[in-house]
């Protein structure tokens, strides 16, 4: 699927990126103010645009089991991620933009996939964002 293609070459420029930023990084930068952090680099914001941007047109997508397989690639995503952890959350966070594909899928779409969801991310584990998910997977 086109989608989940697009979804891994964001991805990649995004593990690009961040280990660019790493590369340039020194050991000080971000502590009490000094220096730039890594949080604040613009490539962060463009990954948040860019997934937003899929989101939306998976959303339009007339195949229920396409939508379904581009938010299991979107939700794997993060626990693939082999970069660094401050990044990992962008990931988790960029997870939100699921929230305008979720309403389209089919009830047993939605219901197997927060069984899988609920299973992958634990109670425990789940940061606000994949609460919200969670709910919208459960409607």
């Amino acid at each position: 699927m086109e989608l989940i293609q697009d979804l891994d070459a964001i991805l990649q420029d995004y593990l690009a990126a961040v280990q660019e930023l790493q590369k340039g990084r020194k050991l000080f930068d971000g502590l009490l103010g000094m220096g730039s952090r890594p949080g604040d680099a613009p490539c962060h914001d463009e990954l948040d645009k860019k997934i937003a941007a899929l989101c939306a047109q998976a959303a339009e997508l007339e195949d229920a089991d396409g939508k379904a397989d581009f938010l299991e690639a979107l939700f794997q995503a993060e626990g693939s991620w082999t970069g660094p952890e401050y990044a990992r959350w962008m990931l988790v966070a960029v997870q939100r933009h699921a929230l305008a594909v979720i309403p389209s899928l089919p009830e047993e779409s939605r219901r197997a996939m927060a069984v899988r969801y609920e299973k992958k991310y634990p109670r425990r584990r789940r940061l606000p964002v994949q609460d919200q998910l969670l709910a919208a997977l459960k409607k």
